[in-house]
């Protein structure tokens, strides 16, 4: 996964030094890591029953485009924010937020640990927050891990964590390309991240919020799964005391325990928030159907 990640960075920041677009770099490098990873999962698969369909393929298809949708909508307007107060800050204040004088490779290393922190704790409130929680629920719902879930979550919570995730770079008036190397960290760590590989990291595990550490947050006892918050790195974790692996056992099911009248069609998951009684009612009689 390392590898990968390093391969996809550089690739990029050497099509970027030969005058390649973003818009051309960025479709292509997440394309040839969907497929790598895809492949992966065939050939050294963490769990194996993990890779047949639970009836759960088509609803994660489905959200992959509104995903990008969302980005696609959120993004302009994040940014436009963002460039008005970064304005307004550095007129007042007479300098900039961003340091664009340093290479850009170590920009994105300073991208990562900022973005990082925007991005730990509306996740973590996601979990805190009983009414977030009804729509993070979406993306603890499946009970198997594999690349496409990666973006299985409710479009709500995506304008929600969107306002957070991209605000940082907006505002601190980042580069076109430095946002793109962000969005490609975020997706090569996404991907490795909900994947079915036996990946082993050893003590990257203290740095990368990949499958080893992440399988742990889909864990089916909330007690587990509410620890490991990081999106790409797991360092706001270990910062803020919500770091979890134990070393003796694997994780066993995913899910969530006591929401098994959740349901698994996509058109049900999009209203799913607006019935939760009705799930909690269904889930303790054990009256529902899984696709309702």
């Amino acid at each position: 996964m390392p590898g990968t990640l390093a391969l996809a960075i550089g690739v990029s920041l050497a099509a970027l030094a030969h005058g390649v677009a973003v818009g051309v770099i960025l479709p292509a490098v997440l394309l040839a890591s969907i497929l790598w990873v895809a492949l992966l999962e065939r050939v050294l698969p963490y769990r194996p029953p993990w890779n047949r369909a639970r009836g759960d393929l088509l609803a994660d298809a489905l959200y992959l485009p509104t995903t990008s949708a969302v980005a696609a909508l959120m993004r302009p307007a994040v940014a436009t924010v963002g460039v008005g107060v970064a304005g307004w800050l550095s007129t007042r204040f007479g300098v900039g937020l961003w340091p664009h004088e340093w290479p850009l490779p170590a920009q994105l290393g300073l991208s990562w640990v900022v973005v990082e922190l925007f991005a730990y704790w509306p996740h973590r409130w996601l979990h805190e927050v009983p009414w977030l929680w009804r729509l993070h629920a979406t993306h603890h719902s499946p009970e198997r891990l594999y690349w496409l879930n990666a973006t299985r979550a409710h479009p709500l919570e995506h304008v929600f964590r969107s306002c957070f995730n991209m605000l940082p770079l907006a505002l601190a008036g980042a580069s076109t390309e430095l946002i793109a190397l962000q969005a490609i960290t975020d997706a090569v760590v996404g991907l490795f991240q909900h994947a079915n590989v036996d990946i082993r990291l050893g003590p990257l595990n203290y740095v990368f919020s990949a499958a080893p550490v992440h399988r742990w947050h889909h864990s089916r006892d909330r007690a587990e799964a509410d620890h490991n918050y990081g999106d790409n790195f797991i360092f706001w974790d270990l910062v803020f005391g919500t770091y979890y692996r134990p070393r003796e056992r694997e994780v066993e099911a995913l899910g969530i325990r006591g929401l098994d009248a959740f349901p698994s069609g996509y058109l049900a998951q999009l209203v799913a928030p607006f019935r939760w009684g009705r799930i909690e009612r269904e889930s303790r009689t054990g009256g529902a159907a899984p696709n309702r």
